[in-house]
This record gives structure tokens, C-alpha cells and sequence, in this order.
């Protein structure tokens, strides 16, 4: 009877570390449902990062604040790990939004870099309807504007930084400006686009002080 209920107990603890075993997953998948939920939601220049994970019973391994400065910055090889961490009442977020390359402050951060590229993309697509029309100052006012108003599209909906559009963004094109006679003769039609992207605020930093009574 006694070697009947160990067998149970054995069996009973090895179907436990089986389903344990099946139910331990990468996080990839997860943090993929996180960035196409986060683009959705708020916009592709949102950082990734403090969303709650859905379905999840909590992380493998438990990380600290304290252990978390270590891989946040790595001040040799500058990479960053962005940590997945259980908090109380909040639930398994991502707490981390930076690339691999954590010393870089242009490409710091995954949503500034993913902003560039979507950017980048949407731009290199729209402007395809003007390859082989004239290289001249026709098409040159034509294509900034259409530039100029879809970045303007992206500040009022709050992924570029600036009171006005001129201090969020610009956009170059035509002779003198970033092509040579050389490049029109050549048939390129050099474009310039810069903007300053939001950025997210990583370290919130509150400061205290005694106000003495006036009255």
C-alpha cells in the first residue's frame, strides 16, 4: 500500500515538472505581441516597455533592481538587455526599451531606431510614383510637400518633438540644396529628411524641497 502511494506521489510530481517544463516559453513571441499591440495603440514611436504581459504566470528567473543596473548598460561593449520582472500588483512587465547599442545616443532606444525605419519605408514607398518623372523644380515641390505633410501628420499625433513643425522636422530637395548639376545629369534625386524623435522618458527623477510659509 505504502509503495502503491509513493508511486502516485512520484507520478503526481513528474506530470507537475512536465507541465512546468511545457508551459516555460521564450519570450520572444511575447514581446512581439507587445510591440504589434503597442504600434496599434499608440503608434510605432511608442517605447515598448511597462506592458503588462498577458496570460503569464510570471518570469523564469527573477530579477532585482539591483541586477538590472548590470544589464541595462554594458559600459565596455555599450549593449543593453532590456529585462522582462514580475512587480506586485502590476503584474510581468517589460521593463527596458533600449538596442543593442545602450552607449549610442542617436540609436539608443528601440523606438526611435523602429521610427527612423518606419519612416524610412513609408517615404521610400511613396515617393516610387515619381521615378522617371522630370528631375526639376516641378517635381522637387511636389515631392517635398508630400513629405511635408505626412511628417506633419506623425508631430500632431505626438512622434516628433517641437512646439511647431519647423522645430519637429525638414525636408531638402532640388539643386543647391542636396543635388549637383552632376547628380540631375546623372538622374538622382537626392532627398533630406531630419527629425527630432521623441524619445522615452527611461529614468523618472523627482526632487523635494521645503517651501516656507508666506502667510
Amino acid at each position: 500500500m505504502m509503495l502503491c502511494f509513493r508511486l502516485l506521489v512520484f507520478i503526481k510530481n513528474l506530470s507537475t515538472k512536465a507541465a512546468e517544463a511545457l508551459n516555460l516559453l521564450p519570450p520572444s513571441g511575447a514581446v512581439a505581441g507587445v510591440y504589434a499591440a503597442t504600434d496599434r495603440e499608440r503608434g510605432v514611436w511608442k517605447a515598448p516597455a511597462n506592458v503588462s504581459l498577458n496570460a503569464v504566470i510570471g518570469p523564469a528567473v527573477k530579477i532585482s533592481h539591483e541586477q538590472q543596473a548590470e544589464y541595462n548598460v554594458d559600459v565596455n561593449a555599450g549593449k543593453s538587455i532590456n529585462i522582462i520582472r514580475s512587480f506586485t500588483g502590476k503584474g510581468t512587465l517589460v521593463w527596458g526599451a533600449r538596442t543593442l547599442a545602450g552607449n549610442d545616443n542617436e540609436w539608443r532606444y528601440i523606438s526611435v531606431r523602429r521610427f527612423f525605419n518606419f519612416v524610412e519605408e513609408s517615404v521610400k514607398k511613396a515617393t516610387e510614383q515619381f521615378v522617371f518623372e522630370p528631375n526639376d523644380a516641378n517635381t522637387w515641390v511636389r515631392v517635398q510637400a508630400m513629405i511635408e505633410n505626412f511628417l506633419n501628420t506623425l508631430w500632431r499625433q505626438g512622434a516628433l518633438q517641437g512646439i511647431k513643425p519647423e522645430h519637429a522636422f525638414y525636408v531638402a530637395v532640388g539643386l543647391g540644396k542636396t543635388m549637383t548639376p552632376l547628380d540631375i545629369l546623372e538622374g538622382r534625386m537626392i532627398i533630406e529628411i531630419g527629425m527630432a524623435a521623441v524619445r522615452p522618458a527611461e529614468f523618472i527623477i523627482l526632487r523635494f524641497s521645503h517651501k516656507m510659509a508666506e502667510s
